[in-house]
């Protein structure tokens, strides 16, 4: 029997499922992250910026250059976090050259957002010299647990508690504060919101810049895990998006929910259909899609 029959087998037992299960809850915590900013982004502004991978692959790449020079993993995620925020406003500064003409058609929203990711892919493949990156794991989060014959680390645990924690953040912001209810009745009415005084260039700004910084905080908490290298922007992207598509565009509950799935789903296909890992994620779209078109969360007729 190969080694490969083997892995299936340890997989299909309890340990494996569960070992499978908690990396799948990893990934796809850390998925919501840029999948939340992504839905963000469509709910209010009704923009489609697919330059959220190239932001994932730039902050990875600074969070892993900043941990190097100066071994504090939390500064490093910071500045993560500030690059995912910088690039951000950068694709918005841009867009708002032509803002009516980008808005107005989602092929051109397509077109420049996807250009910008290959722009910004180029300018980290050009710095880094196309070499991945790795970040040792941080000082009293670099030790694991044992599940039956295999090992999972503790900073797993650590990076879905503060992915739990974001995910609750965002949902105290969307639901219970002013920058919240603008961003909602925005997503619902943006003509009676400006009727209302609300600067809502102003307020794309500010979700454009949370947008970033989220995208930014996945890539700084996610390098120690998945290293950091050209190539990856497309594979977060395509994630992302399933992710949103699933959940139901612009509705934060589904992006949650369907990244959790999404996560489990990459982690059982691997472990279980290595060949098919990439099958198993479309098959989960097609599913969700041909019983809920709209989406698990139809957030575009109401519901939240």
């Amino acid at each position: 029997m190969g080694n490969s029959h083997v892995a299936v087998l340890a997989a299909v037992t309890p340990d494996g499922v569960l070992l499978h299960t908690l990396i799948g809850l990893s990934f796809g915590l850390l998925l919501f992250l840029v999948a939340s900013g992504f839905t963000l982004t469509f709910g209010l502004a009704r923009f489609v910026n697919l330059s959220h991978g190239a932001t994932f692959l730039i902050a990875a790449h600074v969070a892993a250059q900043v941990d190097r020079r100066i071994e504090v993993f939390a500064l490093a995620v910071l500045a993560a976090a500030v690059t995912g925020v910088l690039v951000a406003l950068a694709v918005f500064g841009l867009a708002r050259l032509r803002w009516q003409a980008i808005t107005a058609d989602p092929t051109r929203q397509v077109l420049f957002t996807f250009g910008c990711l290959l722009v910004i892919a180029d300018v980290v493949r050009n710095r880094w010299d196309g070499i991945p990156q790795s970040v040792l794991l941080p000082s009293g989060l670099d030790g694991s647990f044992t599940i039956g014959n295999a090992t999972f680390p503790i900073y797993r645990v650590f990076a879905m508690g503060a992915a739990i924690a974001i995910a609750i953040g965002l949902w105290w912001l969307q639901e219970r504060t002013r920058f919240g209810a603008m961003v909602r009745a925005g997503a619902d009415d943006r003509e009676q919101l400006e009727a209302l005084g609300i600067r809502t260039d102003l307020l794309f700004l500010a979700v454009f810049a949370l947008a970033g910084g989220l995208a930014g905080l996945a890539g700084g908490l996610g390098v120690p895990l998945l290293g950091a290298s050209v190539g990856q922007e497309f594979d977060v992207l395509i994630l992302a998006l399933v992710a949103v598509v699933v959940g139901g565009l612009g509705s934060l509950k589904g992006a949650f929910i369907a990244s959790i799935l999404v996560g489990l789903v990459d982690a059982y296909g691997k472990a279980w259909l290595p060949t098919f890992a990439s099958f198993t994620i479309m098959a989960l779209v097609v599913l969700v899609l041909a019983v809920r078109p709209a989406g698990l969360v139809d957030r575009l007729s109401g519901a939240r």
